[in-house]
């Protein structure tokens, strides 16, 4: 029979929802700082999938994905459990920036993970989270969005091992571009897989879509990506569904070639693929004139676009995805 699943402050008894905290320090008023926790421990025993918002504070996708999971969720129905983290970086997500704007020594959370004990203020959080998962976890889902400055379409970064690859394949029809980012490295993903477990890091959304119906479409959108997960995984009823083949290959940052507004090609689609050469977008002094091109730089497709139209010299554009291979066993192989 399953157990009381405990992390942070909260333990949760089998065929029940709970929330609670994970502690991370103190504030200068004493009170204790720390990261949300909501935790849905099913009847029957299953995998540990652990969904992971706001690594950076600009991307509230993962919050409002993780709100409409646990809407959904059935504790007396589920094998296994499910933690939902809606942000990981809570000052950052207070102040709707990338990092914590009052540590400008550990800034960035995705890139300092699991950071130390007795380290920076973004350090010491980020150590509390993964002494909290790590050894209750067992598929991991990081989500991530072009924030404040671009919109990012459906992408996901799987860890180079096998049950990350066949993690990013679970997440459904819709998710068939597929890169594979190193184990190891200094994000959730990647150091969950260390350990020989699943770990991906999902890309969707930008605050230009978290107006109304166009936030909860994406947010919807990634639900049925965990629901899927579930399904193939057995904690959910149902048959999961999957892509008929995975497109796999490297992202290429494309960056402005001059200084003034970008402003991107109207016939460009997202994830569809282009030829080596196509325009992706041009920049505009403010007199009208156009001061540089950004083009494909090879065959490929674009699933990253910045959305804030001024730009300086050297400031990123667009994200690239060359395909270096195609696949279709990625599942049950």
């Amino acid at each position: 029979m399953p157990e009381a699943f405990t992390v942070g402050s909260v333990s949760v008894e089998p065929g029940e929802i709970a929330k609670g905290a994970i502690p991370t320090g103190r504030s200068s008023d004493g009170r204790t700082r720390e990261i949300p926790v909501l935790v849905c421990n099913g009847a029957e025993e299953g995998p540990r999938l652990w969904i992971n918002g706001a690594t950076h504070g600009d991307e509230p996708e993962g919050a409002l994905s993780i709100f409409k999971m646990f809407e959904s969720l059935d504790p007396v129905s589920l094998k296994g459990v499910v933690v939902g983290i809606p942000a990981m970086n809570v000052p950052a997500f207070e102040a709707g920036k990338r990092g914590d704007p009052l540590d400008l020594f550990s800034y960035d959370m995705n890139r300092i993970y699991p950071g130390k004990v007795d380290g920076y203020p973004t350090e010491r959080a980020a150590w509390a989270h993964w002494e909290a998962m790590k050894d209750r976890c067992d598929l991991q889902i990081a989500i991530h969005s072009g924030g404040e400055h671009s919109y990012l379409a459906h992408m996901i970064f799987a860890a180079d091992n096998r049950p990350s690859i066949e993690l990013a394949a679970a997440m459904g029809p819709v998710w068939d571009l597929v890169f594979r980012s190193s184990v190891g490295g200094n994000n959730p993903a990647s150091k969950i897989a260390e350990f020989g477990k699943a770990g991906i890091t999902v890309e969707l959304g930008g605050n230009c879509r978290t107006l109304t119906d166009d936030f909860h479409e994406v947010a919807g959108d990634l639900v049925e990506g965990y629901r899927n997960v579930m399904r193939h995984y057995g904690m959910i009823e149902g048959d999961a569904s999957y892509a008929t083949e995975w497109r796999m290959g490297h992202q290429e940052a494309l960056l402005a070639p001059a200084s003034g507004m970008w402003v991107g090609s109207p016939e460009i689609l997202f994830e569809s693929p282009l030829s080596a050469q196509a325009l992706l977008g041009r920049v505009y002094d403010l007199y009208g004139e156009v001061q540089g091109e950004v083009r494909a730089p090879e065959d490929g497709v674009v699933f990253g676009l910045r959305s804030r139209p001024a730009v300086l010299e050297g400031e990123w554009c667009c994200f690239f995805g060359i395909i270096d291979e195609v696949r279709n066993d990625l599942i049950g192989s």
